[in-house]
Formats: C-alpha cells, structure tokens, sequence
C-alpha cells in the first residue's frame, strides 16, 4: 500500500514539475499568453451582446439589414436608389469594361436577401442554343448563384439570397456575397459579349474565359 501511495506522489510531483517547466518555457521563448487590453475585451463583449440582441429579435431583422447595407453603400460612394412599396435598393456597379451592372436587392421575402444582378446584353433567339449551353457551363461552376435565363424578355440575369437573419447577424456575408457576385458578373459580360460578337460555339469561350483566370 505504502508503495502505492509513493507512486501517486512522484506522478504528482512530476506533474507540479511539468508544467513549472513548460512556464518556463515559455517565458523564455515568449509563449506566455498575454491578457487582451480591457478595451478590446469590452469591444468583444458588445458585440457579442448585439450579436445576441439580434438573433433573438428577428422581426426587427430586415430594417436593421436594410440600414447596415445602406451605410455600407454610402460608405463605398455608391449611388442607389429605394423602390417603393418594399424599399428595396437598387445601384449600379462599373464593370471593367466601361459599362456597368444593375444591381436590386429585394426585401419581398422578408426572410431572404434576395439579389439580382441584370446586364446590358441582347439576346437574340437565333443564339438560344449557345446562350443555353454557356449559361449551364456558368451554373456548373458557381457557388450559392445561378445564372437565370429568360428568352421572353431576352435577358439573363445573376440571382443569390441569403436568409435575412443570417445577414442580420453576420453583415460580412452580404460584403462576401457582394463581391462574389461582381466577380461573377465580370466574367459573364466578357463571355457573353465574346460570343455574340465572334460567333464561336459556348465551349471554346469558356474554355478561353478559364485560361484568363489563370492568368491572373
């Protein structure tokens, strides 16, 4: 039994001895685990309550959205518009071309985000089978968007959403969304444009699309 009890107190001492070593350790090498700034742990602690607040008041969710991305818009100097009987917002975004993209951010769900991105293209019927063909190749490739086509009005146009509580919560995901949406707006204009005004089939467009990507 005594022997037991021997044992018990070596491991405890090689355990006290342990972790005695690994501080020094790593006062030595600067591994000690500084205290955040009083500040910094408030500004936390805030934001962890509005975090809070907001997910437990989701009938307020749209207006707070609504608010968050009108900022942000006249943050980044970009002109819009509220349409009436939803507000919803409407802007436009340059394309690196000269021209520019219609952006519409619609609030009619009030539990989805929804945004459409429209372009200045003309669809010609004759092209349907193309326009078809390097549409599916976009939708096969993007992520959280699809490319929509309608003949009858002879547009396309890019749609995301994302739920309205989601947003509320977590405002860098309509940042995120934002630019990925730019990102794939500037490449369905060129592919698109490419197409019509060269006459080659979908899949050689894309293919050349791809290998600009790489370059960059």
């Amino acid at each position: 039994m005594e022997i037991f009890v021997a044992i018990k107190v070596l491991i405890i001492f090689a355990i006290i001895a342990a972790r005695h070593q690994n501080r020094i350790r790593d006062s030595r090498f600067g591994d000690v685990k500084v205290k955040k700034p009083k500040k910094e742990r408030m500004k936390k602690l805030k934001k962890f309550a509005k975090r809070t607040w907001r997910f437990w008041t989701p009938g307020k969710a749209e207006s707070r959205v609504r608010k968050e991305i009108i900022s942000f818009l006249d943050g980044m100097n970009i002109r819009y518009n509220l349409i009436r009987p939803n507000e919803d917002i409407e802007f436009r975004i340059s394309n690196n071309e000269g021209g520019s993209y219609s952006n519409y951010l619609s609030f009619h769900s009030k539990t989805e985000l929804c945004f459409y991105v429209s372009f200045p293209l003309f669809l010609n019927p004759d092209d349907y089978d193309r326009i078809c063909h390097l549409s599916q190749m976009f939708n096969d490739r993007m992520k959280d968007v699809t490319l929509r086509l309608n003949m009858e009005n002879k547009e396309i146009i890019l749609f995301s959403s994302i739920p309205m509580d989601y947003c509320d919560v977590n405002f860098h995901l309509f940042q995120d969304r934002l630019y990925g949406l730019d990102s794939y707006a500037q490449d369905i204009h060129w592919a698109f444009n490419k197409m019509f005004h060269s006459g080659e089939e979908a899949v050689f467009v894309f293919a050349e699309l791809v290998e600009r990507g790489k370059g960059k």
